[in-house]
């Protein structure tokens, strides 16, 4: 009764009812007939709006525009290399989230684009002033707030179309 090829045959015979039995039950499981929607099939859902959490009032937020706007102007804090979101929120103090909230909403950009502009402005004003004659293109970007001298070809680049050096030669021409 315990031989080797009793053993052996039992064993074949078990683990084959195993495997007939495990797929008689999953050919019962509804789940696997189920017939799929087509592929092609568009669903129509809402775009989530992404301050939904953050309750503003309008005139809280025509405040604080104006108030990152003279801010900008006045005290120049894009001058600063290491300038952050965090670090202007306080400085403003406004809430972080809600300063973000109004440049992406009111200025169509996110932080970085936003100060990137002024410090772009900043360059663009600085290579036109007989001032800063006696400074290179990079020393005036990094006086305007830029680490290095790859990012702000780019930046200057991306807003302005043309390359600092570009520029500079383009302010230079006479105007006929």
């Amino acid at each position: 009764m315990f031989s080797w090829i009793f053993c052996t045959h039992g064993l074949t015979l078990s683990l084959s009812l195993f495997i007939i039995l495990i797929g008689y039950y999953g050919l019962k499981q509804k789940e696997i007939f189920i017939q799929y929607p087509d592929r092609n099939t568009e669903y129509v859902t809402e775009p989530k709006a992404k301050y939904v959490g953050i309750s503003l009032k309008e005139t809280d937020i025509n405040h604080y525009t104006e108030k990152l706007k003279h801010y900008m102007a006045s005290e120049k804090p894009y001058l600063e290399a290491s300038l952050s979101l965090p670090e202007l929120a306080n400085k403003l103090d406004i809430p972080s989230h809600h300063l973000s909230r109004i440049i992406n909403e009111e200025f169509g950009v996110n932080f970085f684009d936003f100060v990137n502009q002024y410090r772009i402005e900043e360059v663009k004003a600085r290579i036109g002033n007989p001032e800063f004659k006696n400074l290179s293109l990079l020393g005036i970007a990094y006086d305007c707030g830029f680490n290095t001298k790859s990012a702000f070809n780019r930046v200057f680049k991306k807003m302005t179309g043309f390359t600092p050096s570009e520029y500079r030669n383009k302010m230079k021409q006479p105007t006929p």
